[in-house]
C-alpha cells in the first residue's frame, strides 16, 4: 500500500466504488490476492484510491463478466497505458473518413479524448487526443457517459457542447451537437471506450445555430414590444391624472402610476435650482433627501443640457444614493428650454436607450414638465392674489376665476 497521495489525484473509497462499479468489498478482495488496485493511505487515515486507477478496474470487471480469469485480466490491465487508442485498427479504418464526427472516449475519470476521426480533427479548437474533456466533464452529458462505463446501458443519443466551442456570433444561443453514445466492444483487460458518434452534419448544425439566433432575436423583439406597451400605458395613466384639477399630490400620483407601470423600482424627483438638484426622497424610500452641484457631475450637465435622458454613472448614482446592484436612468424635465427637475428612476437592470426608448422618455418628461409648469403657474397666482380680498381663491385649470359682474 502506498504511503503518500499522488497529489491529490485520489478519491476515497465509496466514491471510487461508485465511479468503477466495483464494490469497496470487491475492491479489498483484489487487493489481498493480487495487489490491484494499490490504495493510497495517508499515515493511518482511510484508504483512497487512484483516479488514474479507475479505468483498468473497469476493464478489469468487464473482463471478468466475458470469463476471462481474473489474474490474467488484472494482467493485462496493468499493461494497458490510460487513453490508448483501440488496437481494432478495422473500426478506425471504417469510420476515418465518416462526414460526421466520431470520437473515442476513455474513462470514466477523467473522461480523455483517445482518437478522433479526421471530420472531428477539421474542426477548429476541438480536442485532440490525450486531452481531458474538460467541456464535457462538467455538463450533465459527462455524468451520463460515466455511467456508460460502469453500467451495461444501451446507446444513448445526447446533447454536449460544440467540439470546437460555440459557432455563434458573441451574444447569441450556443447552440449544442448532437450525438450517440456507446460503450465499444474490447478485448478482455483493455481499458473500456466510448464512441461518441455524430448524428448531424456541419450543414444541419450550422443551421440550428442560424435558427437559434433567430430565436434569440425573437425574444429580444418581444422583449422590447412588452417594454413599450408598459411604457405607453404608463403615458396614457399619465394623461389622465393631469386632466383633472392640479393639487398638492398630482405630482406624487404622477410618479406612482410610472412605478407601477414601468416596473421600476422606485422613482424620484429632482428639483433643479441654481445649478443644483435637490431631491427630496422618492416614493418607495428607496433614495433619501440628497442633493448634487450639476458641475461636478459632467454626464449630469450635458443630460440637462441636451434634455436627453441617460443611465447615471456610477459617481453620480452613488452621489443621488443608489443602492449598491440598482441602476438608475435621469430623464431631465424641461419646457420651453427652461429645466424645471431630473425625473430619477431606479431599475434592477439596464436597458439600451435606443431610438424608441428614448422618445417613450421624452414624451413623459413633457407630461411631467407639463403638470411641474402649471404648478408653478397656480402657486405663482395665489402667492399674487392679495389676501385681504375675500373673492380670491385658487384658480381653476390655467386662468383665475372671473370677478363678479365681469
Amino acid at each position: 500500500m502506498m504511503g503518500v497521495d499522488k497529489g491529490g489525484q485520489t478519491v476515497p473509497a465509496t466514491r471510487f466504488a461508485e465511479m468503477t462499479g466495483v464494490s469497496r468489498e470487491r475492491l479489498r478482495t483484489w487487493e489481498r490476492r493480487y495487489g490491484f488496485p494499490e490504495p493510497v493511505r495517508v499515515g493511518s487515515g482511510p484508504r483512497r484510491y487512484a483516479v488514474a486507477d479507475a479505468a483498468r478496474v473497469v476493464a478489469v470487471r468487464f473482463a471478468a463478466q466475458a470469463g476471462t480469469p481474473l489474474d490474467v485480466a488484472i494482467a493485462a490491465a496493468r499493461a494497458t497505458e490510460p487513453s490508448e487508442a483501440p488496437a481494432d485498427l478495422s473500426f478506425r479504418a471504417t469510420v476515418e473518413h465518416a462526414p460526421v464526427p466520431v470520437a473515442l472516449v476513455s474513462g470514466p475519470e477523467p473522461l480523455v479524448m483517445a482518437w478522433a476521426n479526421s471530420a472531428l480533427r477539421r474542426i477548429e479548437g476541438a480536442p485532440a487526443p490525450g486531452e481531458a474533456l474538460v467541456a464535457i466533464s462538467g455538463s450533465r452529458t459527462g455524468a451520463l457517459l460515466r455511467e456508460h462505463f460502469t453500467r451495461d446501458l444501451g446507446a444513448a443519443e445526447v446533447e454536449h457542447p460544440p467540439w470546437g466551442g460555440s459557432v455563434t456570433a458573441p451574444g447569441s444561443a450556443a447552440v449544442s451537437a448532437r450525438s450517440v453514445v456507446y460503450r465499444l466492444p474490447v478485448a478482455p483487460g483493455d481499458q473500456p471506450l466510448l464512441a461518441i458518434v455524430g448524428i448531424e452534419t456541419r450543414g444541419e448544425h450550422e443551421a440550428r445555430a442560424a435558427l437559434a439566433r433567430a430565436e434569440l432575436r425573437l425574444a429580444a423583439l418581444e422583449h422590447r414590444a412588452e417594454r413599450h406597451e408598459r411604457w405607453l400605458d404608463a403615458l396614457g395613466a399619465l394623461a389622465a391624472e393631469f386632466q383633472h384639477e392640479p393639487g398638492p399630490d398630482v405630482i406624487a400620483s404622477g410618479l406612482d402610476v410610472l412605478i407601477r407601470q414601468t416596473q421600476a423600482v422606485d422613482v424620484g424627483l429632482a428639483s433643479y435650482v441654481s445649478g443644483r438638484l435637490a431631491l427630496h426622497g422618492t416614493r418607495r424610500g428607496a433614495l433619501g433627501a440628497t442633493a448634487l452641484t450639476v458641475a461636478a457631475h459632467p454626464q449630469v450637465g450635458r443630460a440637462l443640457r441636451d434634455v436627453d435622458g441617460a443611465w447615471l454613472d456610477e459617481p453620480t448614482a452613488r452621489s443621488l444614493g443608489v443602492p449598491e446592484g440598482l441602476h438608475a436612468v435621469g430623464v431631465p424635465i424641461a419646457v420651453a428650454g427652461e429645466v424645471l427637475g431630473l425625473l430619477v428612476m431606479v431599475f434592477d437592470e439596464v436597458e439600451p436607450l435606443d431610438d424608441d426608448n428614448r422618445r417613450l422618455l421624452a414624451a413623459i418628461s413633457a407630461a411631467l414638465g407639463f403638470a411641474l409648469l402649471r404648478d408653478r403657474l397656480v402657486s405663482e397666482l395665489a402667492a399674487s392674489t392679495p389676501t385681504t380680498d375675500p373673492t380670491a381663491r385658487a384658480p381653476r385649470r390655467f386662468a383665475a376665476a372671473s370677478p363678479p359682474g365681469g
